[in-house]
């Protein structure tokens, strides 16, 4: 026990001569004698250099902040595309909802509203083949020929397709669709000289644009289906284009050609432009003056709204247009700029004389 003590003793002292130590050195600090130099106050100049570096850092913080917001910023094409496939995502659930409505009527024998409920699942997600092959199933369980001549055409848009881009692989999924194709093949010959038919193709000028005719999925740009006879709807879908919604007569033994031709939505986004000098200056946008650019409303033929200001910018078609500034004693400035869907533009320029110019190109 007296070795303990001992030990703590020895501790305790030197605890307390380096406090004091502490309290000796900071004493004279507190009362402003023998400071180190780092507790000194920096003079007024050091001052407003840091203070200028924070203001410079936060300012680069910020232009960086506003980097990254404009990178990752969903343009409004963007969003269409994004919203489409959601879309069609939400319909290939509901799809898959009537698919298994249309088992469970026919596990109760009740194959006319299961022949319903699988023929709105094809519907819904047309580039299915299940659907279409199985609501032919089922309208041949309810002697339907006309429905099922129409959901094995249906079938065969899809699986052609697909065999072909399967190549000359032998996968178990390859010869699945095989067999279906030889049965879909047999069941429209068979009916075929019953039911009035005739082959059509469709082709538009766009490959992006998807085709359907009666809700039977054709492909992009083109496609051929062996449809019944009669007045048949053509559709089309594609972003950027405005929707076709055609009816047609098809005939039997007649070559049922349809070229469409896609006509493009007109999308607006806004311009706003600073030049120096301000006064005077002529603005061209595709070598027409701005003011007799100017309209009601902006249209695809090149009319447009607004002043070009930040607080009344010009809206106009979103495409690539040259705009020019033009001044006398001048050079004239241009750029080609793209305005993009309901985007801001701004162009900053600023115009030299033609002198300085002069000068500048005599010196070199």
């Amino acid at each position: 026990m007296m070795h303990l003590s001992q030990h703590h003793s020895t501790h305790l002292r030197l605890w307390t001569c380096s406090l004091a130590a502490l309290v000796a050195l900071a004493l004279p600090a507190a009362f402003g004698l023998g400071s180190p130099a780092f507790a000194q106050a920096p003079p007024a100049a050091d001052r407003s250099d840091l203070e200028a570096k924070k203001k410079e850092q936060e300012e680069r913080r910020k232009e960086i902040e506003r980097l990254k917001s404009e990178a990752t910023r969903e343009t409004a094409d963007q969003k269409e595309a994004r919203l489409r496939a959601e879309a069609k995502a939400g319909r290939g659930q509901e799809a898959l909802a009537k698919a298994q409505a249309a088992l469970a009527a026919a596990s109760r024998r009740q194959n006319r509203q299961g022949q319903q409920f699988m023929y709105e699942a094809w519907m819904l997600e047309p580039t299915n083949m299940d659907y279409p092959f199985n609501t032919a199933a089922f309208a041949e369980a309810n002697n339907d020929p006309e429905a099922e001549f129409w959901a094995y055409a249906g079938f065969m848009s899809l699986a052609m397709r697909e065999l072909i881009a399967l190549g000359p692989s032998n996968s178990d999924y390859k010869l699945q669709v095989e067999e279906r194709v030889t049965k879909a093949r047999t069941r429209m010959e068979t009916l075929g000289g019953k039911i009035g038919h005739g082959e059509v193709e469709v082709t538009i000028d766009q490959d992006s644009c998807e085709l359907f005719l009666d809700g039977a999925y054709l492909g992009k740009g083109k496609g051929t289906i062996t449809s019944l006879t009669g007045q048949r709807r053509v559709r089309t879908e594609c972003q950027g284009y405005k929707a076709i919604d055609q009816v047609i007569n098809v005939r039997a033994g007649d070559a049922n050609k349809i070229p469409l031709v896609a006509t493009s939505i007109e999308y607006y986004g806004f311009l706003i432009f600073n030049v120096k000098p301000t006064d005077e200056v002529t603005v061209f946008l595709d070598d027409l003056e701005l003011d007799k650019r100017r309209g009601a409303e902006a249209n695809a033929e090149g009319s447009i709204t607004g002043a070009g200001s930040k607080t009344d910018p010009i809206r106009l078609m979103a495409r690539k247009w040259v705009i020019r500034f033009q001044k006398q004693g001048y050079d004239r400035w241009h750029r080609r700029i793209e305005v993009r869907r309901d985007q801001i533009t701004i162009v900053n320029a600023a115009l030299e004389k033609m002198s300085d110019t002069v000068e500048s190109s005599g010196n070199e």
